[in-house]
Formats: structure tokens, sequence, C-alpha cells
């Protein structure tokens, strides 16, 4: 199993009022597995704050929630699905809002790591019906072999 996956950071359909509710349920569980320091969910509201992360697809909104990597311990990625959408600011406005229903967090360790993740990200959103099938899945074992499908966990 890839490294960008190893702590099996994952929750499916969960409820959030906000945001921030959203962004600090899924910062505890990289705190918990030991993958980020204590600063990590400050740190991720303070690059929201920045610098956007929402993204508007064809039929979903997604965003890639990440930090610097002085709140990182090691490398990986993390999922969250939410039963109701969350606002995010889109990426590349300063007041768009849009609502998200799928979160990917970066916890990267190495700068460089963030633009290739971020590429890969990309791609796999440019595939409809993969973002249906993320968003459908209700456990790691269906989560992982999309992320296996999508390549995502290729270093």
């Amino acid at each position: 199993m890839s490294d960008l996956f190893d702590a099996k950071i994952a929750l499916f359909h969960q409820h959030a009022e906000s945001r921030d509710e959203a962004l600090k349920m899924l910062a505890d569980e990289f705190i918990k597995a030991g993958v980020a320091k204590e600063t990590f969910y400050e740190g991720l509201i303070t690059r929201e704050a920045n610098f956007p992360t929402g993204l508007s697809l064809n039929n979903m909104c997604v965003a890639i929630p990440h930090t610097d990597i002085e709140h990182v311990n090691r490398t990986q990625v993390g999922f969250m699905s939410l039963d109701e959408p969350v606002e995010f600011i889109e990426m590349g406005t300063d007041d768009k809002v849009i609502p998200v229903k799928m979160m990917f967090m970066l916890a990267l360790k190495e700068a460089h790591q963030q633009l290739d993740m971020l590429m890969k990200l990309m791609d796999a959103f440019q595939n409809d019906e993969l973002i249906d099938r993320f968003y459908a899945a209700e456990n790691y074992e269906d989560f992982f072999e999309l992320i296996k499908e999508a390549k995502l966990d290729l270093e």
C-alpha cells in the first residue's frame, strides 16, 4: 500500500455544521494517527483563509485542504464525504462560496509533493463517474480500490 494512504484516514458520510467543523474532524484523525502536529488544524484554517481550496466540478464540489510542511510529521492523504455540504471558498477567488461534499486533505512533508498530488487529484476530478463513486464509498476497502483505479496511490 502506498505511504500516501497507510494511516487509512477516511471518514464516510459525516455530518458537520460548517467548513471549520469538517476540517477539525478530519484534522483530528491526522493528529490522532501521529501524521500531523497539534498545530495542523490551525495551519489548515490559516491557509484556507489565504488560499481557498474549494473546487467546483461538473456534478459535485470538492475541497483539497492542506497546510505548510511545518505542521506535518509524515506524508498522508485523508478523505471525508459529507451527507450535507459545507461552504468553502472556491479556489482562485476571494469570496465565491461553493457547497463542498467531499474533501481530500493533504499532509505533505515535502513541498514538491504538493504539486504532484494536486495534479493527480485534478486528473481524477475530470472523471465524473469516479467522483460519484468516491462519494458513494461506504468503507475504506471500497475507497482504496478507487484510489488504486485513479492511480492516486503512486508516488
